[in-house]
């Protein structure tokens, strides 16, 4: 059995520097320098760059900051540097220390600082749609590093027996806490890390009051100054940004589809796109190299990918059932920066998956790992055509096949069924195809009889009309749509 996890002992910083100097590079060649880039008029990003600009100046007026303030608070000390570019040297420093806290956590694996450093730079660098995701701000570049650097926590706490120090309990209680304070649907994060560190320090005795109040005390740290500020900025009631996402909403039965939609095949129930393994491949070989790691590996990588898998899958289950989160804006609107998380942990696995094929055993397990996971994907979704008697989940309009994507995906759409109306956004999703639109819904299934009306589409089409074509979904078995499009077809 291997031995590795505790022999490797160099420090991460040399490596992450480099990574942050690739990452310059990429932004160099992406963007440029001295001037503003494209994405300062984007909805979100403008408004990270108004927040960044009143903290600059102290403004605390609500209407500044739609945005939870935190992302916004690592790029208040260098908006006068960089202008026009506010977020080049914040996202440099939380891109290097994501990085260097990346080559910690991985260190239980048996993966030396160098080669994590490598692995962060090219999952995370070298494809340019991923890449975009880490160059354009986002404030799950700020959830990203604090996600690595509760993991590289966790990861030191659980390298010994001993009571841990106190600066570890604290900065593992602030790095719990931080999350759900830039990201408040992130929150998932802390509490399972934390859910899984006290399992551990029971069943080794050091659950005590003192490891308890300096955690708790950690989360203060972080908690209390950001209520000042946020009280500062909002007051006593709900910002805008959290009461939006809490009429969005998360669609927990619906995680089976979605998940396949969003990270498998979009295809064919949304046209035009791809899910986040069509774009990224080696997530699907890094998924088979960790879970038969966590087979074969000994007992301190176990650990590690228990602590991993705790967290990991919880967090995923929120972003991918959030209603407004659709296989449209992957990579149209760049949605996909809610899971670059993944991505430093999908080339981890693909070279834990290349390194089993060193040993026999290592290597039949991560075959027949990989297998397993190559028939699962092969569980198709695919449309059915049914009549009004049957529920469906999706609806196909006609329409103007010459509108622009953006303004039919944002369309001031109702639906209205047996069981009421709904609106587009928050109840379904428009899409456009080669026919007109297709309404996919995302809160529950149309029921009998359906017509839309769009205001916005030209006559004959700006009425009340009735779809011409209902899908319900039935699961068949075989390759997925991104390797048999003609077996996908919608059938018309």
């Amino acid at each position: 059995m291997r031995k590795m996890g505790t022999t490797i002992n160099r420090s991460p910083w040399p490596p992450a520097l480099l990574v942050g100097l690739a990452w310059l590079l990429r932004y160099a060649h992406d963007v440029g320098f001295g001037r503003s880039p494209e994405w300062v008029g984007w909805f979100d990003q403008s408004r990270y760059i108004a927040s960044v600009r009143a903290l600059a100046r102290f403004d605390f007026d609500a209407g500044q900051h739609w945005y939870p303030p935190a992302y916004a608070m690592t790029a208040a000390p260098f908006a006068w540097i960089t202008p026009t570019q506010p977020y080049l040297i914040a996202d440099l420093i939380l891109v290097t220390l994501a990085a260097a806290a990346f080559a910690r956590a991985m260190r239980p694996l048996g993966i030396g600082p160098w080669l994590a450093a490598a692995i962060f730079a090219a999952s995370t660098l070298a494809i340019p749609l991923a890449a975009n995701l880490w160059i354009e701000p986002w404030t799950t570049t700020l959830s990203a590093a604090l996600l690595w650097g509760l993991f590289a926590v966790m990861a030191m706490l659980l390298d010994t027996d001993r009571p841990p120090a106190t600066g570890l309990l604290i900065a593992a209680g602030a790095l719990a806490a931080a999350p759900a304070l830039a990201r408040p649907a992130d929150a998932p994060v802390g509490l399972c890390a934390l859910a899984v560190a006290a399992v551990v320090a029971h069943r080794r005795g050091l659950l005590t009051r003192r490891v308890i109040g300096l955690v708790f005390a950690g989360g203060l740290i972080v908690a209390l100054p950001y209520a000042v500020l946020y009280l500062a900025i909002y007051g006593p009631e709900l910002s805008g940004y959290i009461i939006s996402g809490k009429n969005q909403g998360f669609a927990f039965d619906d995680l089976p589809w979605k998940a396949y939609v969003l990270l498998v095949a979009a295809r064919p129930w949304f046209p035009g796109t791809r899910a986040l393994i069509e774009v990224v491949p080696f997530l699907l070989p890094g998924l088979a190299g960790l879970i038969a790691l966590a087979i074969t590996g000994t007992a301190a990588e176990r650990r590690m990918l228990a602590l991993i898998a705790a967290v990991s899958l919880p967090l995923l289950a929120v972003q991918l059932t959030y209603t407004d989160f659709q296989p449209p804006g992957m990579w149209l609107y760049h949605n996909a920066h809610y899971l670059k998380w993944l991505f430093p942990l999908g080339g981890a696995g693909l070279w834990l998956w290349l390194r089993a094929f060193g040993r026999w055993r290592d290597w039949a397990v991560t075959m027949a790992t990989t297998l397993a996971l190559l028939a699962l994907v092969c569980i198709r979704p695919l449309p059915r055509a049914v009549g009004d008697d049957r529920p469906a989940r999706m609806l196909l309009f006609r329409g103007n096949v010459l509108r622009f994507p953006g303004e039919a995906l944002f369309a001031s759409v109702v639906v209205r069924d047996a069981l009421g109306t709904m609106r587009n956004i928050h109840g379904f999703h428009q899409v456009p195809d080669d026919r007109g639109e297709r309404e996919i819904t995302i809160t529950r299934l149309f029921t009998g009889s359906a017509e839309r009306f769009d205001p916005g589409e030209p006559p004959p089409y700006n009425v009340w009309q009735k779809p011409y074509a209902r899908y319900a979904v039935r699961l068949s078995f075989g390759w997925p749509c991104w390797g048999a499009r003609l077996a996908c077809q919608l059938p018309r």
